[in-house]
Formats: C-alpha cells, sequence, structure tokens
C-alpha cells in the first residue's frame, strides 16, 4: 500500500511532507512526495535521488524543503522505530491533475494527502479541489496548523454518524496512537428533548465500534473520549468543543447524512479557512466503483461533445423555469391549441392539426422536467408537473365540448390514426426530447424547434381522447391516452438524456434530492417498458396481414360461383 502526498506550493512542502510521513506510519505503507510543477507538455514524474546530494533536480521548487523535512523526520523517530519506505519524485506536466492521478494509478496508491492553499488564487487550491472530487482513492485534505511540527496529541473526530466517520475514526486513532494522546469522538445535537443526549451517545457508540475502536477508555495506548454537545446548529458545537485546546480536527467526509448536508459545506470550509491554530483534515473514503465509471463517463463525453458553457446553461435554467410554470399565458395556448386540434380532428385536416401543434406550450414544461431529473432540482419538477396535469386536464376537457357540440355519425382518419399507436411513436417521442433540448440549450438552433414540436405531436392525441369519449369510442379513447403518455415518459427522458450529455449534472450525488431523482428516473423507465407492450402489440397487427374470417370467405365463394356459372368450363380452383 502506497501513501501518495503531492506538493505544489514551496510554502506548505514541509507541512505535507510531515503529514504524508504521518499518515505513511498509521498505515504502515510507503510513502511517495510528489513534487508538482506546471509544464508545457505531458512528462513522467522523474524519481529524486535521496543519497545523491549533487542531483540537480533537488533544488527545484519545494524539493529542498521536501528532503530537509524527510531527513529530520527520519532522525527523531524513536529508537527502535522503523521509518517508512520513502520515495521523492518531481512531476512536470501540462495537466496537472491528470498527471498526478496517473502517477497515483501507477503506484498503486490508497491514500492521497494533498493541502488547502492558503491564498485563493493558488493554482494549487483549483488542483487540491479536482484531486478531492476526482481521485479513486481515499483522500485527505488537510491544512497545516499554526505550527505543523507540533505533535498531534488532542484530535478532534466530529460526527454524525455516517460512514465517512469510520476513516476518520481510524486515521485519527492511528495518527494520535503515534503520540500516545487522545481521541475524541464529537456529535453535536440540538436540545429539543431529554433524550438528545442520549440518541447522542447511541449514535458515537455505534460510529466507534464500526471503526473498530471500541468505547470510552484506553485503546492501543489512545484514550478515547466520546461526547455529546449540545448546541442550536453542528458549527456552534464544534467551534465551542474546538477552542478548549485541540491539535488536529479530523472530518469525515462521506457524502451521506446530516454532516454531508448541514456541515461538509460551513463547519470544514469555516474551519480551513480560519485563523486557529489547530490543523484541520478532511477525509474522504475512496470512491466506489460505480462512482468512477461514471466519472470516466462524464469526462469522455466533455471531450467528445460540446458542453454548455456556465452562462448558457444559467439562461436555460432560467428560461425553462420560467416559461414551465402554470399561468394565464399557458392556460390561453393550451386551449387555443386543443380547440385549433379538435377542429383539425373533426373534419379531417391533416394541415389545422400541425397548425395546433405549432401553438401547444406543453414541450417547455416537459423539458423543464427533464432538467428538474438531471439536475435533482425538486422545485423545478413540481413547477412542470403541475403544468403538465392542469394543462392535459384542461385539454381533455376542450376536447370533450368540441366532441359533444359537433357530433359525428364515425371517426374521421385522422381521429383514428390516433387511436393506434405503435413502437414507432415512442422512438420518435424520444428522440424528439433530445432534439428539442439540444436546440433550446443552443439559441442559434432555435429555428429548429418548430419541427420538433411538429414532430412530437403533444395536443392531439389529449384532444383525440376528449373527441372519443365524447363519441364513446373507448378504444380509440384508451389508444389515444396510451399515446399521450408515451410522449410524456419519452420525451422526459430524451431531454434528460440530452441536458445530460450537453454537461448539465448534479454534483450531490448521494443527496435527498438526486436520489429522488434516481428513484423517478426508474419510474419513467418502467413506464416506457410497460407502454411498450400494447404499443408493440398496435405494432405487430398492423405489419401482420389477417386471415379472412370463416364467414367471409363462405360468402366469397358462393358470391364467385354464382358469376362464374355463366362461363362454361369455369370453376374455382
Amino acid at each position: 500500500m502506497t501513501v501518495l502526498a503531492v506538493v505544489s506550493e514551496k510554502s506548505q512542502a514541509s507541512a505535507l511532507t510531515l503529514w504524508g510521513f504521518r499518515v505513511a506510519r498509521a498505515k504502515e505503507s510507503k510513502l511517495i512526495v510528489l513534487w508538482v510543477e506546471k509544464g508545457s507538455e505531458a512528462t513522467r514524474a522523474e524519481p529524486v535521488d535521496l543519497e545523491d546530494e549533487e542531483d540537480p533536480q533537488r533544488q527545484e521548487g519545494g524539493l529542498p524543503e521536501i528532503l530537509s523535512t524527510l531527513e529530520t523526520l527520519t532522525a527523531s523517530l524513536p529508537s527502535g522505530a522503523e521509518p517508512p519506505d520513502l520515495e521523492v519524485k518531481r512531476l512536470v506536466h501540462s495537466d496537472r491533475h491528470g498527471g498526478v492521478l496517473r502517477e497515483a494509478e501507477l503506484c498503486s496508491a490508497r491514500w492521497l494527502v494533498i493541502g488547502q492553499p492558503p491564498s485563493e488564487r493558488s493554482q494549487g487550491k483549483q488542483l487540491g479541489r479536482r484531486l478531492f472530487r476526482r481521485a479513486p482513492c481515499s483522500v485527505l485534505l488537510l491544512r497545516p496548523g499554526s505550527d505543523p511540527e507540533q505533535p498531534c496529541r488532542r484530535v478532534l473526530v466530529p460526527t454524525a454518524g455516517g460512514p465517512g466517520a469510520t476513516s476518520a475514526l481510524a486515521l485519527g486513532m492511528a495518527v494520535a496512537g503515534q503520540e500516545g494522546g487522545e481521541l475524541t469522538a464529537l456529535i453535536v445535537e440540538q436540545e429539543s428533548d431529554d433524550l438528545a443526549e442520549e440518541v447522542g451517545r447511541k449514535i458515537l457508540s455505534d460510529a466507534l465500534s464500526s471503526a473498530e475502536l471500541g468505547g470510552d477508555g484506553e485503546g492501543e495506548g489512545v484514550d478515547i473520549h466520546s461526547r455529546v454537545e449540545l448546541a442550536d446548529s453542528q458549527a456552534e458545537g464544534i467551534e465551542r468543543v474546538l477552542a478548549e485546546g485541540f491539535d488536529l480536527v479530523m472530518v469525515g467526509a462521506s457524502g451521506r447524512g446530516l454532516l454531508r448536508r448541514t456541515l461538509f459545506g460551513t463547519v470544514p470550509r469555516r474551519l480551513l479557512s480560519s485563523d486557529q491554530g489547530a490543523a484541520v483534515a478532511v477525509v474522504r473514503g475512496p470512491r466506489p466503483s460505480g462512482a468512477r465509471l461514471r466519472r470516466g463517463l462524464e469526462e469522455a463525453l466533455d471531450l467528445s461533445i460540446p458542453q454548455l458553457e456556465r452562462d448558457d446553461r444559467v439562461q436555460l435554467v432560467e428560461k425553462l423555469q420560467l416559461q414551465s410554470q402554470w399561468s394565464f399565458d399557458f392556460l390561453a395556448l393550451i386551449a387555443l391549441s386543443t380547440m385549433i386540434a379538435a377542429l383539425g380532428l373533426l373534419q379531417d385536416s391533416a394541415a389545422v392539426v400541425i397548425g395546433a401543434m405549432l401553438v401547444a406550450p406543453l414541450m417547455t414544461p416537459l423539458l423543464g422536467a427533464g432538467m428538474a431529473l438531471v439536475q435533482g432540482n425538486l422545485p423545478l419538477m413540481r413547477t412542470a408537473g403541475h403544468a403538465i396535469v392542469l394543462g392535459f386536464l384542461t385539454a381533455v376537457a376542450l376536447g370533450f365540448l368540441a366532441g359533444t357540440v359537433v357530433p359525428l355519425p364515425e371517426l374521421t382518419a385522422q381521429l383514428a390514426a390516433r387511436g393506434q399507436p405503435t413502437l414507432l411513436d415512442l422512438g420518435v417521442a424520444f428522440f424528439s426530447g433530445v432534439a428539442a433540448a439540444y436546440c433550446l440549450g443552443r439559441p442559434n438552433l432555435s429555428a429548429a424547434l418548430p419541427g420538433v414540436a411538429i414532430a412530437a405531436a403533444l395536443v392531439p392525441p389529449i384532444a383525440t381522447l376528449g373527441i372519443s369519449l365524447a363519441m364513446g369510442e373507448k378504444g380509440v379513447a384508451r389508444g389515444a391516452a396510451i399515446l399521450f403518455g408515451t410522449n410524456v415518459v419519452a420525451i422526459i427522458l430524451g431531454a434528460a438524456v440530452s441536458f445530460y450529455l450537453a454537461g448539465i449534472r448534479t454534483n450531490r450525488r448521494l443527496s435527498r434530492a438526486n436520489r429522488w431523482s434516481q428513484a423517478v428516473l426508474v419510474v419513467l423507465v418502467l413506464a416506457s417498458a410497460l407502454l411498450a407492450v400494447p404499443l408493440a402489440s398496435f405494432l405487430v397487427s398492423k405489419v401482420t396481414p389477417s386471415a379472412p374470417s370463416a364467414g367471409v370467405s363462405e360468402e366469397l365463394r358462393t358470391t364467385l360461383e354464382e358469376g362464374l356459372g355463366v362461363l362454361e368450363g369455369a370453376e374455382i380452383d
């Protein structure tokens, strides 16, 4: 197992080398300290000779500080303690992020130690963020304390009981054990009732058990303490305890639970940027294989498909949020398009029906639902869903009214055509959703949107449903309802795919918002699979020639025999 300490700021060279050394000792692993520089081309990391003082690389960048720190750490080890295997490398790369990830893969790194640069404008800050987010192995993001060489005897690990606490507690225990210090596991609870403290102690007990640390007391030369702090907020409670004098605060970032939702965005950021003397470390466990595959797919898409710029994405989201709302304008357009479609269907005019497709406003909330799906944007999904449902009910009612006022003796060809949708309609709707989302995100392609609206044909099936109900044609009404449901499901899925390919994605992978969007996605996929059954049945009935019934065959034979009787020698074969 290898610990890779990544150093890109000369001011942090000694501190990150020290912490890489500590983590390597704690994990009983090899330590590689990687000095990273920006270059003009992609190159491999070059090893630095630890013995040859004449090696010219030893004077580059922060390498003198790295080598000096390693010598001091090795010499100051207690008697009988073995230093980890050490290696120092220098990486000059045009893509520092990609070069570090490649080096981590080559050395089979299990831990990455990276620093929080002191300056917001530092190039190392962006590198650290990208590595923390994308590295497949475990990562320790560190802001060294005011005195980096101070021993870490008192370690504080705030937790909310999530999976990330396990890595933080185990690593904190190992670091404190090197100095024979103490580990305090902390949970902050709101003083809502008499059971708050008891609940907190139960969560802490479970977290310590998951990290195989047992309970309060001494373990492997470390004093372990469990502490429940009652406070109005997570930040207030942690800062109050921190003021008692700790050398290291170690926070687990798992992406789950209360800690991720309310703490990771506030307390770690506040601690990482504060002037307090304690060192602050944010620990992130290894990425699961599924997350790594997803990240690889996203990077491949980013390289092969033009991505929307940030300003374009902001304008697109704003447009969909405004135009997906149920309003008087939306009501007017849905009413007008439905009446135009109904009259066109009643007079069997394809041109009039096409005109209704151009007026219908339903495509926008469907695209909004697709956007909400990839963003995990619940308010937008509710807004779009509200407009879709009310628009559907309004159109059905107006279609029923038109069918009642203008009674027909039989169905027109336009009405009958929408009563037997097929799998081909599912494909048309899906690709219409993809095309509509693609064109909407690129204003220079807006001229193609009317054609997409015609292809999607959202309002005519609803008008057909209302008219068929008024005429008592339940079979056609059922087919029209299936066609509209097919259009809705397929267009939302197609829009979601198109937006995802264009770079609109959520970073809250394991948040509550993302979980509901994943559930909705599964429901839509299952709905499309269920709709495929009747659609396939309609398609088969259209492409398979039907055999004439026995009664029809006998009647035809009798008629032919009577007609051929006047011809001498003629017979039916």
